[in-house]
C-alpha cells in the first residue's frame, strides 16, 4: 500500500492528498509511476516524476471565475453543467458527483472559501485544473446566483478570488 510518507518525498502534502493518494491505492496503480506514465497515470501526470520534481507549488490567491480557466478547463465546467444541472448522462463526474457538488456550493456559500484548494497549473489558455473540479464548479455557479436568492437563504456570494495550488515548472513549461 502507497503511504503519503512515499510520495511526500516528490509533493506537497496537500497537493498529494487530493490529486494522487487515492490514485496510487488504486490496484494496478502504485507509486512511484511508470517513467513514462502509461495507463491510467497518463491521464493524471503527463510527464515523467522527474519532470513534476522541478515543479513548485505555492499557494496563491488567484480568480477562479470561468473565463480564467483554460480551454479544457471550461469544457469541464461545461460537461459538469450538462450533467449536473440539465441531467445529462454524459458519463461525466462519477456516481457520487451531485453530493460532491453539492457539498461543496454549500461550503462555499457558508464559508466563502474553498473547503482545500484546488490543484492548478497555469497554461497559456489559462488555469488548468489537476485537481478540485467539483470545488471550481461550485464556484463557477455560486458566482452566477441571483443576489435575491442568496439573501433568501442568508447566503454571501463568495470572492472571485480564492486560494489555490499553484504549480510552476522551473523550465516555465507546462504539463500539456
Amino acid at each position: 500500500m502507497t503511504t503519503l510518507e512515499d510520495i511526500k518525498k516528490d509533493l506537497p502534502d496537500d497537493v498529494i492528498d487530493q490529486w494522487l493518494l487515492k490514485f496510487a491505492n488504486q490496484e494496478g496503480m502504485g507509486w512511484p509511476p511508470p517513467d513514462p506514465p502509461t495507463g491510467r497515470w497518463k491521464l493524471l501526470i503527463t510527464h515523467p516524476l522527474s519532470w513534476w520534481k522541478d515543479v513548485t507549488w505555492t499557494q496563491e490567491k488567484r480568480d477562479c471565475g470561468f473565463d480564467n480557466l483554460s480551454i479544457d478547463g471550461r469544457k469541464t465546467m461545461n460537461n459538469l453543467y450538462k450533467s449536473l444541472i440539465l441531467g445529462e448522462d454524459n458519463g461525466f463526474g462519477g456516481d457520487d458527483s451531485k453530493a460532491r457538488f453539492a457539498r461543496q456550493l454549500g461550503i462555499l456559500l457558508n464559508t466563502g472559501e474553498f473547503e482545500r484548494p484546488p490543484v492548478l497549473f497555469p497554461i497559456a489558455s489559462g488555469l488548468s485544473p489537476l485537481d478540485g473540479n467539483h470545488r471550481l464548479y461550485a464556484h463557477v455557479y455560486a458566482m452566477g446566483v441571483s443576489d435575491e436568492e442568496l439573501a433568501a437563504n442568508n447566503f454571501a456570494r463568495p470572492t472571485a478570488s480564492q486560494t489555490v495550488w499553484i504549480a510552476s515548472h522551473k523550465d516555465g513549461e507546462d504539463p500539456g
